[in-house]
């Protein structure tokens, strides 16, 4: 198999896991907002662990959401979680601790400060040599700026 088509399957693969990714989102949440409309719609949730920016992004900052997470030899790290106009995007540092080059897909589950899980976000890694790091950047659609804390799974 040529080196092109490798990157074409790779590239195929990222785009089903987001597209999935971003279905099953979409329609988790629709039944959460469902569930969640039937009371006094002019309350406005109080936010614990955002700040708003002078251009309206929510910059998340708990303490617990930045801590240093592993996951099979990879620890990620240097987390930043913001929402703008419902697009919330996670940045952050993906490190191989291991001595084999790793490639990774995984999920990152935002919890609220009640351990209920907010929402779940697919990640991948390709080819991570030993001792190498790369940006993690994930996103997906609505507010989920809020978040307390996130743990990481296959």
């Amino acid at each position: 198999m040529k080196d092109s088509e490798k990157k074409m399957i790779i590239i195929l693969i990222i785009v089903a896991v987001l597209i999935i990714g971003g279905i099953t989102l979409l329609t988790r949440n629709k039944g959460k907002n469902e569930n969640q409309s039937g009371g006094n719609e002019t309350n406005t949730p109080v936010e614990e662990f955002v700040d708003v920016l002078d251009d309206e992004t929510k910059l998340n900052t708990s303490e617990q959401l930045h801590k240093t997470k592993m996951l099979d030899g990879l620890e990620i790290s240097d987390l930043q979680l913001t929402e703008r106009e419902n697009d919330t995007v996670l940045l952050g540092t993906v490190k191989n601790t291991t001595s084999a080059v790793q490639t990774a897909v995984f999920n990152i589950t935002l919890i609220d400060n009640t351990g209920k899980e907010i929402t779940t976000i697919p990640a991948y890694i390709e080819g991570l040599k030993p001792g190498e790091s790369t940006e993690l950047n994930v996103s997906t659609a609505l507010d989920y700026a809020n978040a307390y804390d996130f743990k990481l799974s296959k």
